[in-house]
């Protein structure tokens, strides 16, 4: 038997004991960043370089796809980039090749997508040239890249020394390692660890009753247990009187990058802040043993009069999530008259306006906040449509907020200042 073949098998077995672990396995993302003060000038000037020339890969690939997306790429130490001044060609010193084929990858990816997308129908372009690279794959652990836990730092192939980083702390100590990313933002550089950690591991206790949620403009969130959240992230002075610099400056400038540089990493604080806030959320939902949402319309908010709300609050960002989680949600239908319904004694009212922050029944005299109302007529709505039998035997009375709830949603949100928590009364008496 030759080499090749036994080679080939070993692989095939390596595969099939992965896929058998991976099952008793979750994957999660660590993010790390890199501490720029403690960098050396030649990890500074690499770390500027390997992106620039990611760029000019990636760029010259897309210039000649059929001819120039293959493995001679990987091998290339010379590519060839369009300039003002015309054609130049650049030295490729820092990326390696695992990571040049990391970059190929990623365009057959693309083209994949981009193939995908035309089989539905949908109208797709060319894949255009980059102005800016801000990701490289770091695929094989331990070869692209290496954890050093006990030093706080991490080894990347082509640097020398291995870069200091915040956050080793987080991974848990029996986490399988498996890829990792370079990332670079306005605000600094980052390294995106993906670990597998045992399901046991990660299991946490929730608390035994679903939960529905109503999301709303005034107040971004009403749960059905009666707790109110509302937060938002304008944009800030500071943004907006760079924004009225660069309009005036000469397009192409010196000046003119510096400011958007500037721009740049205003937008980044601003997106922290709210993404921040909704992984708080997020993970006071997840404490829960059902979810329950109605699937709202939320590009049709942010095209109307409250497109500027959306934008701060990021509304849509959270719903995305709680979609993509479908252990604990259970979805119900945009069209199901919640606002309109009491949650009381059920009868429909037809004449209730926008600006009416106070549901009044008509038939059993209920008074009950108005978003409130909508969240309870959604998990009453939504476990009427679930037919298993564990769903069926948890509470669902609507209870007041118990104390196990006020704790966690305190502990939670409460280290964020911009996050507002309040209660409403869900035990609202009928005149």
């Amino acid at each position: 038997m030759s080499v090749t073949i036994l080679k080939k098998q070993k692989i095939k077995e390596s595969l099939k004991k992965t896929k058998e672990k991976r099952k008793n396995q979750i994957p999660k993302v660590y993010q790390l960043k890199i501490s720029y003060s403690n960098l050396n000038k030649d990890q500074k000037q690499w770390l500027e370089r390997i992106f620039l020339e990611a760029k000019w890969l990636y760029n010259y690939c897309i210039a000649d796809i059929q001819n120039r997306l293959n493995s001679k790429t990987e091998k290339s130490k010379q590519v060839e980039i369009k300039t003002p001044n015309g054609f130049e060609t650049r030295e490729i010193t820092c990326l390696s090749s695992q990571m040049k084929q990391a970059v190929l990858d990623r365009i057959k990816k693309n083209l994949t997508d981009l193939s995908k997308a035309k089989q539905k129908g949908i109208k797709v372009g060319k894949l255009k040239f980059k102005s800016d690279y801000r990701n490289i794959p770091l695929k094989q652990n331990g070869i692209t890249f290496k954890v050093l836990k006990d030093k706080n730092r991490i080894k990347i192939q082509g640097l020398k020394k291995p870069v200091r980083v915040l956050g080793l702390h987080q991974i848990p100590e029996n986490s399988e390692i498996a890829k990792a990313e370079l990332i670079k933002k306005p605000d600094g550089y980052y390294i995106y660890l993906t670990c597998f950690i045992d399901k046991n591991q990660t299991k946490e206790k929730k608390i035994k009753k679903p939960i529905a949620i109503d999301f709303g403009i005034k107040h971004q969130l009403t749960l059905s247990n009666g707790i109110k959240i509302n937060y938002s992230v304008e944009e800030t002075k500071r943004l907006k009187k760079l924004q009225k610099k660069l309009s005036k400056q000469k397009k192409g400038s010196n000046n003119y990058f510096k400011t958007k540089y500037k721009i740049q990493k205003e937008h980044q604080k601003i997106y922290n802040k709210r993404k921040d806030i909704q992984n708080k959320i997020f993970s006071l939902l997840k404490k829960y043993e059902y979810v329950l949402i109605q699937d709202e319309a939320v590009k049709q908010w942010q095209s109307g009069l409250f497109g500027k709300q959306v934008q701060n609050t990021g509304i849509g960002e959270i719903i995305s999530r709680l979609k993509n989680n479908p252990e604990t949600l259970i979805p119900v239908g945009r069209y199901e008259a919640t606002t309109k319904i009491c949650s009381n004694c059920g009868s429909r009212k037809e004449d209730i306006e926008l600006s009416d922050r106070v549901y009044k029944c008509n038939s059993c005299g209920l008074v009950i906040d108005r978003d409130l109302n909508s969240a309870i007529n959604i998990l009453k709505i939504g476990l009427e449509k679930v037919e298993t039998t564990t769903i069926k035997n948890l509470l669902t009375d609507c209870g007041e907020v118990t104390p196990v709830e006020r704790k966690v949603s305190a502990r939670i949100l409460g280290s964020n200042p911009y996050i507002r928590v309040s209660y409403a009364s869900v035990k609202q008496e009928a005149t």
